[in-house]
């Protein structure tokens, strides 16, 4: 009977072992798991990349999408956001709107709190469902009239695409034109919205004293030849053209204008801001010798005034084997876009807590960045009446198929989120 009562005790113990085991299984399962690696573990913020690693815009969509992978991992390296991780969730999407629309909803479902979108024309469609999910979204475009929103949700790269083109005249105008008469200009752009949306520069050249002959538009997608387009546009007489255009179209639009020996004939180029960049001049070579051309991110060797080069310059040869001169502007770009999303998101926690952290307090935090010094760029301010992260850029000219250093043009104030002051800034 000993024997048998024994026998009873370890049986029950036994029992008591097994379900032990099964509510601890249940509790990992169910996401309710003691405090430790499984709790750290859930300290992840998610960063959305709508990104084109292909399709016509892949030349610039490319490095940005591994310039904002790299800088992600380096912050990471760093310990993160006060211990809080960061993790790139990326879909791609070409640049188009479905594609855009598709990797916006997988965000959502996978708890994504900021995203960056490329192109002007898919964030206007995106817009919509950001503002009634409540995530905010980094753009690389300047801004459009449809990428505003009460209240903001994005912040873009660039002021918006009229005050740059006049940026561009206005400097032009100052420093390189010496004629009595009146200045001709010509515009050429891709069908897209950021190129529409440069138009509506062209409705203050009178005052300006100058004259705008015309505007001719390229195609986005299949873009094999811009001929008509250049030689309908060169009939017109123009001093200058400028020429905002991105990826493929950019490429064939220089080949072309080279092959048609444009500037010969005494018409000058400029490209808007970082367009004519070191991904395309490595395609196009001395074909873009000549050319004026806007910059907002530093050129490799630029790395006295913007010390952060030397940083992206490291880390890109540690990660990917880039040489230094290899460096190309749209992985600065992609550097950029995220450093600003992860202040972002620093500045959520520091006010929410990371248990209260939404997209809704990455957006307010987004609109609250101030002074903020990457040392990639000029210092970063962003508000709801400032959506962007770069007021101004640089003025460069290529030869030897390199970039050359000028000037730095003065801000002009957004058109269309300021308009009183961009009128007050063409007449100084």
């Amino acid at each position: 009977m000993k024997i048998f009562g024994e026998w009873i005790k370890l049986r029950k113990g036994i029992g008591i072992a097994a379900v032990s085991i099964m509510l601890a299984l249940a509790l990992v399962a169910s996401g309710f798991a003691p405090a430790g690696a499984a709790a750290e573990k859930e300290r992840v913020a998610k960063i959305g990349l709508a990104a084109c690693f292909t399709g016509p815009l892949a030349t610039l969509g490319t490095p940005f999408g591994e310039g904002m992978i790299d800088h992600v991992r380096y912050i990471n390296e760093q310990g993160g956001i006060d211990g809080v991780k960061l993790e790139v969730v990326w879909y791609e999407t070409k640049a188009f709107v479905p594609g855009c629309i598709i990797a916006h909803r997988r965000f959502v479902e996978q708890g994504v709190v900021i995203e960056h979108i490329i192109q002007a024309t898919p964030a206007e469609a995106v817009l919509p469902f950001s503002q009634r999910d409540e995530m905010p979204a980094t753009i690389i475009t300047a801004l459009t009239p449809h990428l505003i929103s009460k209240p903001q949700w994005y912040a873009v790269s660039y002021v918006d695409w009229p005050s740059l083109f006049m940026m561009a005249i206005k400097w032009i105008k100052e420093n390189r034109w010496t004629e009595e008469r009146p200045m001709r200009i010509g515009y050429v752009f891709y069908d897209s919205s950021s190129g529409w949306a440069g138009l509506d520069a062209t409705k203050y050249f009178d005052r300006m004293g100058i004259e705008f002959v015309g505007y001719e538009v390229i195609p986005f997608i299949g873009c094999i030849d811009t001929s008509t387009e250049i030689l309908r546009l060169a009939g017109k007489k123009p001093d200058w053209i400028y020429f905002s255009s991105y990826g493929t179209p950019t490429i064939t639009f220089v080949k072309d204008a080279a092959r048609l020996e444009i500037q010969q004939k005494g018409i000058r180029l400029m490209a808007s801001p970082n367009n004519m960049v070191q991904e395309v001049l490595n395609i196009v070579g001395r074909d873009a010798n000549g050319w004026h051309l806007g910059k907002a991110t530093p050129c490799y060797f630029e790395t006295e005034k913007f010390p952060g080069m030397k940083t992206i310059a490291e880390k890109a040869k540690e990660y990917r084997g880039i040489k230094l001169e290899e460096i190309k502007d749209f992985y600065t770009g992609g550097w950029v876009h995220s450093a600003v999303a992860v202040e972002a998101i620093r500045l959520a926690v520091e006010k929410v807590g990371y248990q209260n952290l939404t997209g809704r307090a990455v957006r307010d935090g987004l609109f609250s960045i101030k002074d903020f010094d990457t040392g990639f760029v000029p210092v970063i301010t962003i508000s709801e009446d400032a959506p962007f992260i770069i007021p101004t850029y640089g003025i460069y000219q290529i030869s030897g198929e390199g970039f050359h250093p000028i000037d730095w043009t003065e801000p002009i104030p957004s058109l269309y989120k300021s308009p009183q002051e961009f009128e007050r800034a063409l007449e100084k």
